[in-house]
């Protein structure tokens, strides 16, 4: 009877103790989610009252070249993340394969995450602009100049290298570095005696060891990329020159800070809701299928 009482009610109790954690996920994460999907049929600037006009703003969604250009910008930057996985992934296995020093360069790899998105923006907009350190060294060695943040090619690769690539470098390694720390160590004793190559081993060995932390690493560098750039993109180039680096994420703020016009701008969201359920459902499946 003791028994069967508290499997009666735990349940009640458990919902008890989670109710202060759903309050405070219906009130910041559900209610801005449907009040966006609703407000994004509407024709609203933010105060009184809206007025429903269906899927006009989809419509002028799609036939809006800003919309496309945030798409075709924020396609580009996904390119990064396979660099980005192949450099993390080499830089761990150096390390982890006992580089002298490498308490010291794991330190130092991982002080970009330490700084913060704004700080890294700020200070490389500083270093690359054309009168900065970098330009200033090469017009006075070598007689040449590079248009940095001034070049559309020149500032949409340094966004991605920088933002992708370098930045979450050192948070990579702790992550892989941990990862690999659970591969049988017996697994590369075998593979020296039988005089594999360096490669063989990591393409063999490491690799399929920890192919679901690297299907991890990956969707979460997909919503990085949809959902997480925009502190980087507005402290680095504003989205410019010209819409070169202007993302899905950063027309949204545009649309709805400098032209005042939120509804449209939750339309954008709404399309960027869509982008990322889609990455969590893939994550989803992935953690599904690593527990089967």
């Amino acid at each position: 009877m003791v028994k069967a009482s508290t499997r009666r009610n735990f349940p009640v109790e458990g919902w008890f103790f989670i109710a202060p954690l759903l309050v405070l996920l219906a009130v910041f994460i559900l209610y801005p989610v449907v009040m966006n999907l609703y407000y994004g049929f509407t024709a609203w600037k933010g105060f009184g009252q809206e007025q429903w006009i269906g899927i006009d703003n989809y419509v002028k969604m799609f036939s809006d070249s800003k919309f496309w250009t945030s798409i075709a910008n924020t396609g580009i930057l996904l390119f990064f993340i396979p660099v980005s996985t192949a450099v993390t992934l080499v830089v761990a296995t150096i390390l982890r394969d006992g580089l002298p020093g490498w308490t010291l360069f794991r330190t130092l790899l991982y002080i970009p995450n330490l700084l913060g998105v704004v700080i890294i923006g700020t200070a490389f907009n500083l270093i690359l602009r054309d009168a900065g350190p970098i330009n200033t060294f090469l017009t006075s060695n070598f007689g040449i100049s590079v248009p940095w943040l001034t070049s559309p090619v020149y500032a949409l690769l340094g966004t991605g290298f920088i933002s992708i690539v370098w930045s979450p470098l050192g948070f990579g390694i702790i992550y892989f570095l941990a990862a690999m720390s659970n591969i049988d160590h017996s697994l590369y004793e075998a593979a020296a005696i039988d005089g594999a190559s360096p490669w063989a081993t990591f393409r063999h060995i490491t690799i399929p060891s920890i192919r679901f932390a690297i299907e991890f690493w990956v969707v979460m560098s997909f919503i990085n990329v949809f959902a997480r750039m925009f502190g980087f993109i507005y402290v680095f180039s504003r989205g410019g020159p010209g819409f070169s680096t202007f993302t899905l994420e950063y027309g949204i703020y545009e649309l709805a800070f400098n032209k005042f016009d939120p509804s449209y701008s939750s339309a954008w969201s709404t399309v960027l809701f869509v982008f990322c359920a889609f990455i969590s459902i893939a994550q989803i499946r992935l953690m599904k299928r690593k527990e089967a």
